[in-house]
């Protein structure tokens, strides 16, 4: 089985570990949202999932990139009460980051399926950001009362074929204690968003110089 793939995943989860988004455990009655027909499911990775294909081309096999559009799962409830303006916004935010990570690392982001192409894909549920008012007015600031949350499943697909070689699947929330935007519950999920797109760009990095 290729070992260049599941790196991607786990740099994610060491460096969330050292800022305010922290990982948690993907919740056991988690349901894969994409088709994984053909893939395996390896080892977890602090309480991540992932599924890879056997056989599926190494990392660095690729140079070029198409990210799709950010999907939301609405099968949370309590994500009915998010502002549509806002969801928006935190989808283009998740795409925008990882676009611009791998323009600045040298590599070509585009629409168009071509050899050496990946296409990646995200489904995002579990988003939660509630009110962080009380977080304001808590006599114990910086403790923070609400925390913004949210799991990214992640597809990776061989573009020219439309092949599913991988899936990983992890999920963050803010911490709640030593929080440097008690203020804002949204700035956890973008947290989450920028540290997933510096991590996969760092994989990405080390993989083409191995």
């Amino acid at each position: 089985m290729n070992k260049t793939l599941p790196i991607m995943i786990i740099p994610l989860m060491a460096v969330l570990a050292g800022c305010g988004a922290q990982p948690t455990d993907v919740k056991q009655d988690y349901q894969i949202i994409t088709n994984a027909d053909g893939l395996t499911k390896t080892e977890e990775n602090n309480g991540s999932i992932l599924l890879i294909r056997e056989g599926a081309p190494a990392l660095n096999e690729y140079n070029r990139f198409i990210i799709d559009p950010v999907q939301i799962i609405y099968s949370d409830p309590n994500m009915d009460d998010l502002s549509p303006k806002q969801v928006a916004r935190m989808q283009q935010y998740l795409q925008d980051a990882v676009i611009t990570q791998l323009r600045d690392g040298g590599y070509q982001v585009g629409t168009k399926s071509a050899p050496s192409t990946m296409r990646i894909t995200f489904k995002i549920s579990g988003l939660k950001a509630p009110s962080a008012a009380a977080n304001i007015t808590s006599a114990l600031a910086p403790f923070a009362i609400s925390v913004g949350e949210v799991t990214i499943e992640s597809v990776f697909t061989e573009a020219s074929s439309n092949r599913i070689d991988a899936i990983s699947v992890m999920s963050s929330k803010g911490s709640r204690f030593m929080n440097a935007t008690p203020w804002s519950t949204w700035a956890d999920v973008e947290s989450t968003f920028d540290q997933w797109a510096k991590s996969f760009r760092e994989s990405l990095d080390k993989a083409h110089q191995e």
